[in-house]
């Protein structure tokens, strides 16, 4: 059996045009260390993340812990809506994510769509569950593409779930056999 462990970056303040770059905020890097906290009397073979900086960040305590870098995959990163702000293209941020969730296929201009999204991030999750079979991985994410990637397993992850449920941070535990995921379990609480 494969563990992965799904984070969902810590709070990252706004910062227009910049999303590779934004970084963790003070409560966001206070967040972190409890993932780290969570995890710290786990067994641990690897961590991966995102090339964002928020979701390096979140992860990144956790590696420092278990004595491992943090090893990057393009393939976890936040679906793309557009290049460039969405004003751009006379829409809203909700307005944007509410339309590609709506239907799975539709991309706005240089966007990807929900498919499109998630079937990166099943190649990111492929090349890691190849790569590290029967250990158990932390893997650094995004949101959008978190939920996406669960309701390829199980459609209770949907929109809703990621505008009402997922919190920043958050962490699923996955338990993955030959492939197919055998149980999901919510590992972060942001009351305790």
């Amino acid at each position: 059996m494969t563990t992965v462990y799904f984070v969902r970056h810590a709070h990252s303040p706004w910062v227009p045009n910049r999303e590779a770059e934004r970084p963790l905020s003070e409560e966001g890097r206070e967040a972190a260390d409890r993932i780290a906290d969570l995890l710290a009397d786990e067994a641990v073979d690897a961590v991966v993340s995102s090339p964002f900086a928020r979701a390096r960040e979140t992860v990144a305590p956790l590696a420092e812990h278990h004595g491992l870098d943090v090893a990057i995959d393009e393939g976890f990163r936040e679906r793309q809506l557009t290049d460039g702000p969405v004003e751009s293209i006379g829409e809203t941020f909700e307005s944007a994510v509410a339309a590609v969730w709506e239907d799975w296929s539709y991309a706005w201009p240089d966007g990807e769509s929900s498919l499109d999204a998630q079937r990166r991030g099943l190649a990111a999750l492929d090349r890691v569950l190849s790569r590290y079979e029967n250990g158990a991985v932390v893997v650094g994410t995004h949101g959008q593409l978190l939920t996406s990637l669960l309701n390829y397993y199980d459609d209770r992850f949907d929109a809703d779930f990621w505008r009402d449920k997922l919190t920043t941070p958050d962490m699923y535990q996955a338990e993955f056999v030959d492939g197919e995921i055998v149980a999901i379990e919510r590992r972060y609480s942001p009351d305790a």
